[in-house]
């Protein structure tokens, strides 16, 4: 079961489509292709599933500020270079 902002360990996979949980966000990378068939069909639903359950947390939180603040990040140089 697909719990958003409980965890930062935890990602769903819908074929090539990532959701990947983190307490303060959820990632969303990937594919997905929906075909007009009951394959796509299946695929549709998980993900409105996922987003119903994303958006239903959100709007019962009562204090969601403008926007989350993302940690300064730091440079690091490229090993590999």
């Amino acid at each position: 079961m697909f719990k958003p902002f409980e965890n930062e360990t935890e990602s769903h996979a819908i074929h090539d489509l990532t959701l990947e949980n983190q307490l303060d966000r959820i990632n969303i990378y990937g594919n997905l292709q929906i075909a007009k068939d009951q394959a796509g069909l299946a695929a549709a639903k998980v993900l409105q599933a996922y987003l119903n359950a994303i958006v239903t947390h959100l709007e019962a939180e009562t204090d969601l500020p403008q926007q989350v603040n993302d940690a300064a990040t730091q440079e690091v140089e490229n090993p590999f270079l």
